[in-house]
């Protein structure tokens, strides 16, 4: 039996017209099984873009090889499987110092690969980093690559690169969490809907509405802050009641 899907592409060609009342509206092109195919306007009907936000990689090769066997870009979903073994968090900033604190319950020891030759964390970050006895920063310092059998077992770095200084040595670890930033997957509204700085879909405060009557978001696309499962779940289900209500107060 073939397998249900829905596709949309946004009409780059019509973009984000205006109808009668001034307001933005935008076209959608909705593909059903490769069979069924129409223009669907926002306004006239209801979507909710929920795309979500992919982490930064380094773009080493072996992030790919040892996706899932040492390599993670989320510490509170992974962090339990490296309770008491040794793990490596890439990244200077709130989020990586967040997630090395984090991590500083569960594994043995934490290291900080911080390219920098210092931390770009707000001072009370940097401050509980430099408290937690089982963390060491290595300023200075990026990765290069990562080895091991059946896993992560370690990886190898380099200290002052470009400088006379430059070494090479190999840092053994079990596990290696990227804490370099996240990129909203809302490329494809750009120049349609607001976005802020970062790319991450604007809503109205304490509602799932976009500045687009019928477009709502949910989820770590408009996340920038907490990007977890359950908050991302809570805000679909309010990005739903929120359609819900739309469709019913314009009779669609």
């Amino acid at each position: 039996m073939t397998q249900n899907y829905v596709s949309v592409v946004f009409d780059r060609k019509k973009k984000a017209n205006t109808n009668k009342s001034g307001k933005g509206k935008i076209e959608l092109y909705i593909r059903l099984n490769r069979e069924c195919r129409k223009y669907l306007t926002i306004g006239e009907c209801t979507l909710i873009f929920a795309t979500g936000a992919s982490a930064k990689y380094l773009g080493l090769a072996d992030e790919t090889k040892y996706a899932g066997m040492g390599v993670s870009a989320c510490a509170t979903c992974d962090g339990f499987f490296y309770r008491k073994k040794v793990v490596a968090v890439v990244g200077g900033g709130d989020t990586a110092c967040e997630e090395a604190v984090y991590l500083s319950h569960l594994a043995k020891h934490v290291y900080m690969l911080v390219r920098r030759d210092e931390l770009r964390a707000s001072n009370i970050m940097q401050e509980r980093v430099n408290n937690t006895e089982n963390i060491t920063i290595l300023y200075n310092t990026q990765a290069e690559g990562l080895y091991g059998e059946n896993g992560v077992e370690g990886a190898n770095i380099v200290k002052f690169k470009g400088t006379d200084k430059e070494t090479r040595e190999q840092l053994p670890i079990d596990g290696f969490f990227l804490a370099i930033g996240h990129k909203p997957n809302a490329d494809l509204l750009a120049g349609q809907v607001e976005l802020d700085e970062h790319g991450y879909i604007v809503t109205k405060p304490y509602t799932a509405e976009t500045n687009i009557p019928g477009l709502y978001a949910a989820g770590d696309v408009a996340d920038p802050r907490y990007r977890q499962a359950i908050t991302a779940a809570a805000s679909g289900c309010r990005a739903a009641i929120d359609a819900k209500n739309y469709i019913l107060m314009n009779n669609l």
